[in-house]
């Protein structure tokens, strides 16, 4: 039996800095569950969860298991060590995935938000994020049917860093609210948009330091 690769100081960095981006959304997410599962009115009455619940429960759902299931696939000890947990993992992150970004169309879609809340700017950039995640995913799992590990490896991470875009626009928001309040209009779509901006960056530099190294 060949020895089990520890896992590093760097792959534990990375899997808790995601779940740590993944902990507010998914808490939130948790409350809104309770929430309309016993209508306990822990969180402001949201009316257009409460007429049509059934896609904002499988959003929430769906998005926290692409978050945090989704940190577990890019750690590499993990990959080497139980590469069958790899695998069956991957097809939940893809089914998830491709859910969390379905129902987020349609609740953009669907749903009407107040200007405040959601802008044409913020309404047309969701159903870009949306359709694209889907897309990247279809990429990714495309990719590693035909056994292109690197190409599989590169869409899902960009997949991924569209998925945590919650995560980081909680970071994003922080800011303005220390120096003035909650975003509104304009500058909510702005925040909201920029946090997307941010992940997809980091995603490309991620790739291109993966693909200079040589290492899946």
């Amino acid at each position: 039996m060949s020895k089990m690769q520890r896992i590093n100081n760097t792959e534990i960095t990375i899997i808790l800095s995601l779940l740590l981006l993944s902990a507010v959304p998914a808490i939130g997410g948790l409350v809104r569950l309770v929430d309309i599962g016993l209508g306990l009115d822990i969180l402001p009455v949201n009316p257009r969860i409460h007429v049509i619940p059934t896609p904002a429960v499988l959003h929430i759902i769906s998005s926290t298991i692409f978050c945090i299931l989704g940190a577990c696939q890019f750690i590499r000890s993990i990959k080497i060590n139980f590469p069958l947990f790899h695998t069956l993992s991957g097809r939940v992150v893809v089914v998830s995935g491709a859910c969390s970004a379905l129902t987020g169309v349609w609740l953009t879609s669907f749903y009407h938000f107040p200007t405040s809340l959601q802008g044409d700017l913020l309404f047309n950039v969701r159903l870009i994020v949306g359709f694209s995640m889907v897309f990247f995913i279809l990429l990714g799992l495309f990719s590693i049917l035909m056994n292109k590990v690197k190409t599989h490896q590169a869409w899902m991470i960009r997949a991924y860093a569209l998925g945590q875009g919650a995560g980081t626009q909680v970071l994003v928001s922080i800011p303005w609210l220390i120096v003035a309040n909650e975003p509104e209009g304009l500058m909510r779509d702005i925040l909201m948009t920029s946090s997307w901006i941010i992940n997809l960056v980091v995603a490309e530099s991620i790739i291109y330091h993966i693909n200079k190294a040589g290492k899946l």
